[in-house]
């Protein structure tokens, strides 16, 4: 998992949600050309194997797991997805595969 550049997220807010005072601060940091000091708001355990790429393949929508991020005055942890329950629950959810390997690393 990564965090985006100020660039990517300039992409949209150049015209969406510009004046809110968030909004504000990523303008500032895109003119100063520095990074945003970005804050975890999700982590996964070291043991765990996951891919963003692998969902957006899968068609799973940003909101499946972050919630309704395009509402939102500051990123929040509103789900259990980075916990083993929620990653199950939704693959089961979804069809997708619920084996080990998955999510971890075969010995």
């Amino acid at each position: 998992m990564t965090l985006p550049a100020v660039s990517r997220c300039m992409t949209c807010h150049s015209t969406i949600a510009k004046e809110k005072p968030e909004i504000k601060k990523l303008v500032e940091f895109a003119n100063s050309k520095k990074p945003i000091p970005w804050v975890r708001v999700y982590s996964v355990a070291a043991m765990v194997y996951w891919n963003h790429r692998a969902h957006l393949s899968a068609g799973v929508k940003c909101e499946t797991c972050h919630g309704p991020v395009s509402q939102m005055e500051t990123m929040a942890k509103v789900t259990n997805v980075t916990s083993m329950e929620g990653c199950i629950n939704c693959h089961r959810e979804n069809n997708a595969g619920t084996g080990c390997g998955f999510c971890h690393e075969e010995p």
